[in-house]
């Protein structure tokens, strides 16, 4: 296994052991338990930051190792070409809390943790509600009606043909397009492929489906306007 996976899958692990950590958060609320489980709550992010660096210069330096391979027609030259490129990524400074991993995996964090008044045993714990998910016609699959990356209402879905799940094009193209090792975000995706846009495709009924979902969302709100003024 590459080192990319390793540091997805210590990704996951963070966020599985994050939203436990919140849940127990919610049941010791009523003593003072000194912090502990804050502090928990905080390292894990610091992990994360660190793992994204480490993936981050990872990447980087194969990028130098590709670079002084097909640069280089001598092994003096390779060994030339290598230091000067692996010098620099050490000296390079990676921004990790600016990168749209970073980025990703602090949202990822949001929807895993419990929201207020929501139930422990995970029957209501993400933030999203009935008129916000739209149902497989087999009943197989729930899908949200909002991106999972910009939790903006999604216009233009595209289905990963490799795991099934719904993005908004203009989001998941943004995000991949600087990003070769973007994995699909949706919390519990078994799939370990990174996105590639090939295997991107318009979802022409889902599409439908949020059209006319929309218009209902309007004239409901035209009715109701229209309601409170023959009240009126």
């Amino acid at each position: 296994m590459d080192f990319n996976y390793h540091v997805d899958s210590a990704l996951t692990t963070l966020l599985e052991n994050h939203k436990f950590f919140k849940e127990m958060a919610a049941v010791v609320s009523d003593f003072n338990d000194g912090g502990d489980i804050q502090k928990l709550l905080d390292q894990n992010v610091e992990f994360a930051e660190d793992l994204i660096r480490m993936k981050s210069k990872h990447q980087l330096l194969n990028k130098a190792l590709k670079h002084a391979k097909n640069s280089s027609n001598t092994v003096e030259k390779f060994e030339e070409v290598w230091k000067e490129r692996s010098a620099a990524v050490e000296q390079k400074r990676i921004d990790v809390k600016n990168s749209a991993e970073f980025k990703n995996f602090m949202k990822a964090l949001e929807s895993a943790a419990p929201q207020e008044g929501a139930e422990i045993n995970g029957q209501a714990n993400g933030p999203a509600h009935d008129e916000d998910l739209i149902m497989e016609a087999t009943g197989a699959e729930v899908f949200s009606l909002y991106d999972p990356w910009s939790k903006a209402l999604i216009k233009n879905p595209v289905r990963n043909k490799t795991c099934g799940h719904v993005y908004d094009r203009d989001s998941v193209m943004l995000i991949i397009k600087d990003n070769i090792g973007i994995r699909c975000p949706v919390l519990g995706c078994a799939n370990r492929s990174y996105i590639q846009p090939v295997n991107l495709v318009k979802d022409h009924d889902l599409q439908q489906k949020l059209q006319q979902r929309m218009s209902d969302a309007i004239e409901d709100e035209s009715s109701k306007e229209n309601e409170e003024q023959a009240d009126h």
